[in-house]
């Protein structure tokens, strides 16, 4: 058996990596079928021409991708993405303009992209290393999505890449963003079988995440008719006309109100999964030998645009649970194995709490005190030699081991950090 250290990488992470990165060269480098070849060619033409070349800056900050059309008299006339694959047509005006800086070459199109498109033929890629995104959602709608993605990446990468010890980011991390809520619901029922519905979720194995876009469900839909529908008939009621436009301004609010509710839940989930996606893809948790309340804490952790700022939803539940006294001994919660394979504390009705808590404790673990021995924690448990040591470990010895701390006084600093956690956002 390989002996490992810290600075060596677990043979299966570095194997699955190997493999990994040999599905993803150029898809000409690679015998395909007629039928893979036909796609392949499809879909650099498709990258090719979608994918912008240059980039517009503003001297107010603001910055537009597109396609330099050239210059006017008075200005820079430029083309920028529009739905699906069209092009929208502007003319700057050359005071407004900072700089255009070119962008690299449009990203090359690998075996996996091929497999990943021939799987989902009715949605279309766009490739932004190491992201192969497929949609049926416009591609201007999207943007903001893979812009959230790489500003996470980035940010992952700033405070974990220590840990990841040579192993990085494969060139191909898959993302499907549906926009029909009936076509994700079936792909969901395939993949994950009898899981209870959820609205996006990752697959270690594949490293791929899915999502379904929120501002389409079924439920927000019914929410709006029912608002227009009451909304209307208290405007005829109206004594008014008055106050039938105040009627219509309030409710016309809360449908907005409605709908950003859907866009902050669309960018908490699409933050969390991706922290999951990036975890497993840089091969800092291993798929199967990862504690939930790890993964689920890690993940929790990062749904911030600041890492680790405090979520307030995830504080009042945790300090409402102390002050009543029915918080989750940390023993019971970091020795929880899922025996349904539905996730973490699935089947247990304090499945919510479970997740706060697990998110606390990361957070604690994350203050520069602990986090060397935090980070020595989460190398050992890429250890192959540690198997069985980590399987006959509870998880709060072993998490002791390296913090420093005894069970009892890691879980009064627990507590404590707990008790002291402010409710509004950091």
């Amino acid at each position: 058996m390989l002996a490992l250290t810290y600075d060596m990488k677990i043979w299966q992470i570095a194997v699955l990596v190997g493999l990994m990165a040999a599905w993803q060269g150029p898809a000409a480098d690679i015998q395909l079928t007629p039928g893979e070849q036909a796609t392949w060619k499809r879909l650099t033409k498709r990258v090719a021409t979608t994918t912008p070349t240059h980039k517009l800056w503003l001297h107010d900050g603001r910055s537009f991708a597109g396609w330099p059309l050239g210059n006017t008299t008075n200005g820079v006339r430029w083309a920028a993405p529009l739905g699906a694959d069209g092009r929208m047509v502007a003319e700057f005006d050359r005071a407004q303009v900072k700089r255009v800086e070119a962008l690299p070459l449009p990203p090359n199109v690998n075996y996996c992209d091929v497999s990943f498109q021939l799987e989902f033929p009715r949605l279309r890629l766009i490739r932004r290393p190491p992201y192969s995104l497929l949609t049926d959602e416009a591609t201007t709608c999207v943007e903001r999505d893979l812009d959230d993605l790489e500003q996470l990446q980035a940010a992952f990468c700033a405070r974990f890449g220590t840990l990841s010890e040579g192993l990085g980011l494969p060139d191909h991390v898959q993302v499907l963003i549906f926009s029909e809520e009936a076509a994700f619901r079936t792909y969901q029922r395939q993949a994950m079988g009898g899981t209870p519905p959820r609205d996006g979720f990752y697959m270690p194995a594949m490293l791929r995440l899915a999502l379904f876009n929120q501002r389409h469900a079924s439920r927000l839909e019914e929410a709006l008719e029912f608002l227009a529908f009451d909304s209307e008939k208290r405007r005829v009621r109206a004594d008014s006309d008055a106050e039938a436009a105040a009627i219509q301004l309030r409710d016309l609010a809360q449908a907005c109100d409605l709908q950003r509710q859907a866009e902050r839940a669309n960018r908490q989930l699409l933050r969390h999964e991706g922290a999951h996606q990036l975890f497993h893809a840089s091969g800092l948790l291993v798929d199967g030998a990862t504690p939930g309340w790890l993964a689920e804490g890690l993940a929790q952790w990062c749904e911030p645009h600041e890492f680790g700022a405090v979520v307030p939803v995830y504080a009042e539940r945790v300090k409402t649970a102390l002050a009543q006294q029915r918080l989750i001994p940390l023993k019971e919660l970091m020795n929880y194995r899922d025996t349904t394979g539905h996730g973490f504390f699935s089947d247990d009705r304090r499945m919510e709490l479970a997740y706060a808590e697990a998110w606390s404790l990361v957070r604690l673990l994350m203050r520069p005190m602990d986090q060397p021995g935090f980070f020595n924690y989460l190398r050992y448990l890429r250890n192959l030699d540690a198997a069985a040591d980590i399987r006959r470990t509870p998880q709060v010895d072993m998490l002791c081991r390296f913090i420093g701390r005894m069970p009892s006084a890691m879980e009064a600093r627990w507590l404590a950090s707990i008790k002291w956690l402010p409710l509004d956002p950091d």
